[in-house]
C-alpha cells in the first residue's frame, strides 16, 4: 500500500520567539523540518506534499532536493485547514497521512501503527493517554475528571484520501474550522480509530522545546598533524595557498590543517587515521590536494550517518602571519562540510619561538570536532 504524506509548514511559530520559521531551527546540526521529512522517506510513501508560505517556499524547495523522494511544495493558506485542503489537491494515493512539521521526533513505530490502523479502519489518529490529573472548570469552581477516558492527540493522522478531501470540501462550505484533521473527518465522514502514539512525539511550540533537544547520538574527535618546512614547496593551509619562502613537506600537498581536520572526523566515526586511509606509499596520493581527500573523509562520515556539528582548529606556526588568511581557510572548510561558517572556527598561534615550530622548522595543527547523527532515511 502506498501513502501520500502532507506536512503543513505554513505557520511561523511566533511562540518560539524566533525571527524565522521555527521549522528551520537547528536541532543539533539538523533543521526541524529535515528531521520530519526524513521520518517519512519510506518505501511505502509515494509522495510528500509541503504546503508553505510564499516567503519560505524557496528554502523548503532547497531542502526537498536533498532527499531521494518525490516532494512537492504548494502554497499554504491563511489557516492550517486551508493549507491541508490546498495540499490534498496534489494527493493521488489511496491513503494520506497528515503530520505536523513541528513534530520531528516521530518514530518509525508510531508511523507504522498509524498506517496499519488506517488501512484496517479507514482513518486513524495517533494518541497518548493523558497522564496528568484533569479538572473541568464549572461556574462555581471545578470538578475532577476521570483521566482514563481521555487522550492527548498527536500526528500522524491518516485517512482515505477521497474521504478526507470530501470532509474538507464540506467544512469549507459550512465555514467549519477545527484544530485537527480528525475533527473534520469525524464531523462529516465517521469515527476515527486511535493508534498508539509516543510521549516522545512532541510538538515544538516554544523556545524551551527547542533548547530541551538532546542529540540521540553525539560524537567527538581529535586530530593532530605536524609537517616539516622546506624551501621550494608551496605553503597550503586549509586549501588556501599562502605566500611564504617555505612550504610544508609531505607526500600530498602537506596541508597540516586539513590533515588534522580529517583525523578528527575519522576519530569521531571510529575509523583509522589518514595514514591508513591515504598511505604515503601509494603513488595515487603523490602531491594530492588535501581538500579532495577531505571530500572522501566527509563521504565516509555521511555514509556512517553523521553530520558536522562544529569544529575548532588551531594552527601552530611562527611565520608567516596567518590571520589575513583565516577567513579563507574557514570558508573552504565550511563549504566542504556544506555547513554554515559559524560552525567552523580556525585560529593560529605562535609558540613564542620555542620548539621546532618556534625555530621555523615545521608547523603543527590540532582540531577538535563534534558530529551528530543524521536522521535515518528509510
Amino acid at each position: 500500500m502506498k501513502f501520500n504524506v502532507i506536512i503543513p509548514c505554513g505557520g511561523s511559530g511566533t511562540r518560539t520567539g524566533l525571527p524565522y520559521n521555527k521549522l528551520f531551527a537547528d536541532l543539533g546540526g539538523i533543521k526541524v523540518i529535515e528531521r520530519t521529512i526524513a521520518a517519512f522517506c519510506r518505501d511505502d510513501v509515494a509522495k510528500i506534499i509541503i504546503p508553505c508560505s510564499e516567503k519560505d517556499e524557496k528554502q523548503f524547495k532547497e531542502i526537498a532536493h536533498n532527499y531521494d523522494k518525490d516532494i512537492v511544495t504548494v502554497r499554504g493558506g491563511a489557516t492550517r485547514g486551508q493549507s491541508v485542503k490546498n495540499a490534498l489537491a496534489f494527493c493521488d494515493a489511496e491513503f494520506v497521512a497528515i503530520h505536523d512539521g513541528a513534530r520531528p521526533f516521530v518514530s518509525k513505530e508510531v508511523i507504522d501503527r498509524s498506517f496499519f490502523a488506517a488501512e484496517r479502519y479507514g482513518a486513524s489518529v495517533a494518541c497518548v493517554p493523558v497522564t496528568d490529573s484533569i479538572r473541568k472548570k464549572e461556574k462555581d469552581g471545578s470538578v475532577s475528571v476521570d483521566r482514563s477516558d481521555y487522550y492527548s492527540v498527536q500526528t500522524p493522522q491518516v485517512f482515505r484520501t477521497q474521504e478526507i478531501k470530501r470532509a474538507y470540501d464540506l467544512a469549507e462550505k459550512d465555514g467549519f474550522a477545527a484544530t485537527d484533521d480528525a475533527a473534520v473527518y469525524e464531523r462529516y465522514i465517521g469515527k476515527v480509530s486511535i493508534s498508539e502514539g509516543d510521549p516522545a512525539n512532541k510538538k515544538i511550540t516554544t523556545a524551551a522545546d527547542l533548547s530541551a533537544f538532546v542529540p540521540e547520538d553525539f560524537r567527538v574527535g581529535t586530530g593532530w598533524d605536524t609537517h616539516a618546512l622546506a624551501e621550494g614547496r608551496k605553503l597550503i593551509l586549509g586549501g588556501t595557498e599562502i605566500p611564504h619562502t617555505k612550504g610544508l613537506v609531505g607526500h600530498s600537498d602537506a596541508d597540516v590543517l586539513v590533515h588534522a581536520v580529517m583525523d578528527a572526523v575519522l576519530g569521531a566515526i571510529g575509523r583509522r587515521d589518514i595514514g591508513k586511509l591515504f598511505p604515503d606509499t601509494d603513488p595515487a596520493y603523490k602531491g594530492a590536494d588535501s581538500m579532495k581527500l577531505l571530500e572522501k573523509v566527509i563521504s565516509l562520515m555521511t555514509d556512517d550517518g553523521y553530520s558536522l556539528n562544529n569544529l575548532s582548529a588551531v594552527i601552530m606556526a611562527q611565520k608567516p602571519k596567518l590571520s589575513p588568511y583565516i577567513p579563507s581557510m574557514a570558508a573552504n572548510l565550511a563549504k566542504a562540510f556544506s555547513t554554515d561558517i559559524s560552525r567552523v572556527n580556525v585560529a593560529a598561534t605562535t609558540t613564542e619561538k620555542l620548539g621546532m615550530v618556534g625555530r621555523e622548522e615545521g608547523m603543527s595543527a590540532i582540531c577538535y570536532c563534534s558530529l551528530v547523527a543524521l536522521p535515518r532515511q528509510r
